[in-house]
């Protein structure tokens, strides 16, 4: 029996037609799929984190976007700002240039630009006569802190290039980042030594803090600025480093002088005399991750391997919030703030450490914190953990 061609035809171009739907239906739905693994969790890879290092194996970025949100309606407040906002200190009043600089970066990497904006204005309303935040306002808008702490403004001017970077190009994030860098290299550093100092109007040699030394900042502001003493800069504080560090357990000092020696001047208000490693010192292996994250810069990478080496023999859920310097605990506590900070320093070294990332990954989310600065640090290492805290793209052109 023989058919007819046009029935066949009709139902030919039928079947087609409905495979061509369903098949664009699966690659729509494949699409979203994509969509919705990448903004839940992200697999390591790193063309979309760091250009070396480890990152944790299974990254939720819907948990930082959770612990960022509870960090701002906790700390955030406009009450006693004369303009702007501001983030709240340990006492829920005052208010700290550390604190503000904080925000800028966390707001910057979230592209929260309505409160990155706000910080800014509280941040420039507050600047002393060298063109820095005066370090302590409290609740009614006055000063209640002179002078300048080099650790805030330097990630004030880092948060800036990046909110240049991923927010907008043409609101002068770029120019108020150099006019602080330019500050910051007149009245931060001291002259001929090139030691970072304390603030702008005290330290240098005989007092300095190895948790201020951020190499990976000083090689972008080298960049941006035209100026190279930047990069002597960070040659001095891997210099530092080296000399105040227990060469066993990577750990430093709170305080120190530039020669290494113990203890620094004029900090006898610090704990065990700004000698042993606890809530100054442990910021360290963050800061001196990123610059090998950031750059491959070798000294950072030996350095970090020493720190997890230390981490990989006390284990990760056995990390305290005090330490002498050959790893003798000193303090009990398990924060967000040690936990982190080790977390993103450990990024910085073998892959025979990758578990001890994942794990510290993992820890870091679940501590429980209670006070401004454990919870704030926790927002900043989770996105150094995250893969968030990125180099801004001007850096590498």
């Amino acid at each position: 029996m023989i058919l007819s061609s046009t029935p066949l035809k009709v139902l030919f171009q039928l079947f087609i037609f409905t495979a061509f739907i369903t098949l664009s239906n699966c690659k729509e739905e494949k699409k979203q799929d994509s969509a919705k693994i990448e903004t839940e969790t992200t697999s390591t890879k790193k063309e979309s984190a760091y250009p070396h290092g480890l990152l944790p194996q299974d990254i939720n970025l819907k948990v930082l976007d959770t612990v960022y949100s509870k960090w701002k309606a906790k700390y955030i407040t406009s009450n006693g700002c004369p303009v702007g906002k501001r983030v709240l200190f340990d006492d829920m009043k005052h208010t700290v240039s550390e604190g503000i600089a904080y925000g800028l970066l966390a707001s910057a990497f979230m592209k929260d630009e309505s409160l990155f904006d706000d910080l800014l204005l509280y941040y420039q309303n507050y600047l002393n006569h060298n063109g820095l935040m005066n370090w302590k306002i409290d609740d009614k808008g006055e000063l209640a802190g002179e002078n300048a702490a080099t650790d805030a403004d330097e990630d004030v001017a880092f948060a800036l290039l990046v909110a240049h970077s991923q927010i907008s190009t043409n609101k002068g994030y770029r120019k108020e980042a150099l006019r602080i860098i330019d500050a910051m290299l007149k009245f931060m550093v001291e002259q001929d030594t090139y030691v970072l100092k304390a603030g702008d109007e005290w330290g240098g040699s005989n007092t300095t803090n190895p948790s201020y030394f951020a190499p990976g900042y000083y090689k972008l502001f080298a960049k941006v600025s035209g100026n190279n003493d930047w990069l002597k800069v960070s040659d001095k504080c891997y210099d530092i480093l080296n000399k105040c560090m227990n060469k066993e357990t990577g750990l430093v000092p709170d305080w120190c002088k530039a020669s290494g020696e113990l203890p620094a001047d004029r900090v006898t208000w610090s704990r065990d005399n700004g000698t042993t490693f606890n809530y100054d010192a442990i910021r360290t292996p963050w800061r001196i991750s990123m610059d090998y994250l950031w750059t491959g810069d070798k000294r950072a990478y030996k350095y970090c391997n020493t720190i997890a080496s230390f981490i990989d023999s006390i284990g990760v859920k056995n990390i305290n919030d005090g330490y002498k310097l050959n790893g003798e605990v000193t303090r009990d506590r398990h924060t967000s703030t040690f936990v982190g900070c080790f977390g993103v320093g450990i990024m910085a070294s073998d892959n025979k450490y990758q578990t001890l990332v994942n794990e510290a990954y993992t820890e870091n989310i679940v501590v429980e914190n209670d006070n401004y600065f454990n919870e704030t640090l926790k927002v900043i290492m989770l996105m150094g953990q995250s893969g968030v805290f990125k180099m801004p793209d001007e850096f590498y052109n």
